[in-house]
């Protein structure tokens, strides 16, 4: 998770009084964004409209939704929220030889972390009957329709979808005329422009200790953005512990069970949100050495990797352009 940190790069740094914030909750989360006003107009209304729409197209919790209806096997045609976001999935499942996947949920409610309660560890035989029907491999687009070789696979966008919202909320400054502004939702974060101080936007990065809130957070640094998204994934706050064994929620969608690695959280520079959100997620189930190694090469990509180590602290690794 991450923070803006309102803070001046010097002590007589004057704060310009044309910006505003805006604030609310949508996809089961808060979302906050900072923007210099022309006339000191309340966008509120407009985002909240721009991100009602969105979570009617593609919220599995809203059982209305488009997504919901597609994943019932409706005849429904998805929309360009769905399309879009599906076509940059079937992308990241590619580079990442599958370890991204929107279908794994089932994984997921297997294992408990759905709902967060019923927390255990599935037997082998449940995992192989699911890994049936999970892979993006198995699911395309034909004639204006989402079609699956298997009735049973769902689609679940959480691990992209925050970030796409974030860019759509991007777009639409960006239409209007808006050229400095921050917009966080859920922890993904995308920043145009200067901040109220004339500098880039400060975002925090938490560091990753077991069981951490937004009440009881700890910075572990604070990166300075303009013109970037910052992303992150971690494995600290949904997890739990059989004996010895921790339990994380990044599942491996190719085995059917949680990475197990040193890796806690990385975070991610990209220019979409979209694309910091999913590879992220992908990272983290890489595991540290091969995640590091997998962003290092890819162009316009950055991450910021934290780490454990084997006396209980923290490591920090950084690919060169970070």
């Amino acid at each position: 998770m991450m923070a803006f940190v309102a803070c001046k790069s010097t002590p007589t740094a004057s704060v310009d009084s044309s910006y505003m914030m805006a604030q609310g909750h949508a996809q089961g989360t808060t979302w906050h964004i900072t923007y210099k006003s022309f006339n000191g107009e309340d966008l509120t209304p407009k985002f909240d409209s721009i991100l009602k729409a969105f979570d009617f197209s593609i919220s599995t919790y809203n059982k209305e939704s488009l997504i919901t209806k597609i994943n019932n096997n409706e005849d429904i045609a998805p929309d360009a929220i769905i399309t879009e976001v599906f076509m940059q999935s079937q992308r990241i499942y590619e580079m990442t030889d599958g370890l991204f996947d929107p279908t794994c949920r089932p994984l997921v409610n297997a294992w408990g972390f759905g709902k967060h309660t019923d927390l255990r560890k599935p037997s082998q035989e449940e995992l192989d009957s699911i890994l049936k029907f999970v892979g993006m491999d198995k699911v395309h687009i034909e004639n204006n329709r989402i079609k699956k070789d298997d009735p049973r696979l769902t689609l679940n966008f959480n691990a992209n979808a925050q970030g796409y919202s974030v860019d759509l909320i991007c777009d639409y400054l960006k239409a209007q005329g808006y050229t400095d502004y921050l917009v966080e939702i859920g922890g993904e974060t995308r920043a145009i422009g200067v901040n109220p101080y004339g500098d880039k936007w400060r975002i925090a990065i938490d560091s990753p200790i077991d069981g951490s809130t937004e009440a009881n957070r700890e910075y572990n640094t604070v990166v300075h953005v303009s013109g970037k998204s910052l992303c992150t994934s971690g494995d600290y706050r949904n997890f739990f512990k059989s004996g010895e064994k921790k339990y994380s929620h990044e599942l491996n969608p190719k085995t059917g069970y949680p990475k197990d690695d040193s890796l806690l959280s990385v975070s991610i520079l990209t220019e979409k949100a979209i694309d910091g959100d999913a590879l992220a997620t992908a990272v983290m189930v890489m595991g540290l050495e091969r995640g590091f190694h997998f962003l290092d090469s890819l162009p316009n990509v950055e991450g910021y990797f934290i780490y454990g180590t084997s006396v209980g602290g923290f490591e920090v690794m950084k690919t060169k352009g970070f």
